[in-house]
């Protein structure tokens, strides 16, 4: 008898405890296939609520399920990470809980994994129910990143199926701060693509808002491009010559009799140099923040401790 391959499905959590349990069993119903073994890891990353309640509860009722809980939040990536690490299977495929990825595209996944494909990728080609303002954010950001990182990640999403080759390659990744969807576009393994629209989420709202999304935008920018770390010789290069011409039109209208007062002018420049400097200190600031987090080495995530219940003599 041929043993069967075992799928890891890798599921992130944070506060979703209404719709926890139902949209587990729901991803494995979707994940079904008659040549595969199926194993479900439920990342809780550091839920507020009784989420890993649920998760435990789902846990109980199906032993394909096993869960991961954080001592705190410590973000997506992170989970993602974790659950990789704990992944067995010959093949994993990363995917939300809420539904949005949806799990009936498994099947398909894994098809085109035997057919060769080291990694499958589900590209959104309608992004569904979407504010203006989610849509300007979301093309600026890929905009940027194909301009400065070089990786063109436009629809992309973090629901991939990747070869254990690949997760065994994601994994020995030296850094801590982790982009997901960046670094297993950098490594650019044989790959194949699966279209598909952004179904209406099964539940709950989004955890993350605009301050998280910038924040999240910006670490990852700067963790696959120096481009703004050298922009900022060029900002001083600018600055510069707008000094020289500056100086070069008072000198000669100094000579000529013809200078006029200058408080406007040495209030320009002011202004002009300190923003100039002050930028370019916070951006030199930002890349050394992302050095002294990575010299520290701590760890990615903590698994929360269990107790073992009290025996009573």
């Amino acid at each position: 008898m041929i043993n069967k391959p075992l799928v890891s499905l890798v599921v992130p959590l944070y506060n979703e405890e209404r719709y926890a349990y139902d949209n587990l069993h729901a991803i494995l119903a979707g994940a079904e296939t008659s040549w595969a073994d199926i194993e479900l890891i439920a990342v809780d990353d550091g839920s507020r609520d009784m989420t890993v309640k649920e998760v435990e509860r789902a846990a109980a009722r199906d032993p394909r399920i096993s869960v991961i809980a954080f001592t705190r939040n410590f973000g997506k990536e992170a989970a993602i990470h974790a659950g990789l690490e704990q992944a067995k299977g010959e093949v994993a495929i990363v995917l939300d809980s809420d539904l949005q990825h949806p799990p009936a595209l498994i099947p398909q996944m894994l098809e085109l994994w035997r057919g060769g494909a080291f990694v499958v990728e589900a590209v959104k080609s309608h992004r569904g129910v979407e504010t203006f303002s989610g849509k300007l954010f979301a093309r600026t950001f890929y905009f940027l990143f194909r301009h400065l990182a070089g990786l063109d990640l436009a629809g992309q999403s973090d629901f991939k199926l990747l070869d254990r080759q690949v997760i065994d390659t994601y994994l020995a990744f030296p850094e801590r701060h982790r982009f997901f969807r960046g670094l297993i576009g950098w490594a650019r393994f044989p790959s194949a693509q699966i279209p598909f629209s952004v179904p209406e989420r099964a539940g709950g709202t989004s955890q993350w808002n605009k301050l998280k999304l910038i924040r999240y935008a910006i670490n990852n920018l700067t963790h696959f491009s120096s481009l703004p770390l050298r922009l900022v010789t060029y900002i001083g290069m600018g600055t510069l010559s707008i000094g020289a011409v500056v100086g070069i039109v008072s000198l000669v209208q100094k000579f000529r009799g013809a200078a006029i007062d200058g408080f406007t002018t040495v209030n320009l420049l002011i202004i002009l140099m300190g923003g100039a400097i002050l930028l370019g200190l916070g951006i030199v600031g930002h890349y050394l923040a992302l050095i002294y987090d990575e010299i520290k080495g701590r760890p990615n995530y903590l698994i929360r401790p269990w107790k073992k219940d009290s025996i009573n003599e």
